[in-house]
């Protein structure tokens, strides 16, 4: 008599804001689609928040503030997913932290008022969770690129001969 197989091991996964997800997110290795994403984030608040303001529906200084917030989502993810320019300050993670958060909890919100989420939000949706994923306490996605950059810079200017 042989022993039954044993049941296949189930994907780890996490909801955030009603949204699941496996854990590590989908996108999460995707530094460019992540890149670009946060590049799209901080455009859209661009060009919506000067009619917002203009309608009296948000004040001039908050949208400064959640705009300074995407600027610097933007240069972390063009950071990481190039290693030019140079990543967000420290003192701006918690900020960008929370922006994404709320950014999961309006796409979370869209998805139950569309009855379930889209091709295109369900994108989104794994992009943002990969973004507030990698800056969760305790993962070191910011110290590892720092390294790999310094390595392949080491690396580039290494002669040839050296390298053989």
């Amino acid at each position: 008599m042989t022993a039954p197989a044993p049941a296949p091991a189930k994907e780890p996964r996490r909801v955030w804001h009603g949204i699941e997800s496996p854990e590590p997110p989908v996108a999460a290795a995707d530094y460019a689609a992540i890149r670009a994403m946060a590049e799209r984030m901080l455009e859209a608040r661009r060009k919506r928040f000067p009619q917002l303001i203009a309608a009296g529906r948000m004040e001039a200084g908050d949208a400064a503030a959640q705009i300074a917030v995407f600027e610097a989502l933007a240069a972390e993810w063009r950071w990481m997913a190039t290693g030019t320019g140079a990543p967000a300050d420290h003192a701006m993670l918690p900020a960008i932290t929370a922006a994404l958060d709320t950014s999961i909890a309006t796409i979370a919100e869209i998805a139950m008022e569309d009855g379930g989420l889209s091709m295109d939000l369900a994108a989104q949706a794994e992009w943002v969770i990969a973004m507030a994923w990698h800056l969760e306490p305790g993962r070191r996605t910011r110290a590892a690129r720092a390294q790999t950059f310094l390595w392949r810079q080491l690396i580039a200017a290494t002669p040839a001969s050296l390298s053989r």
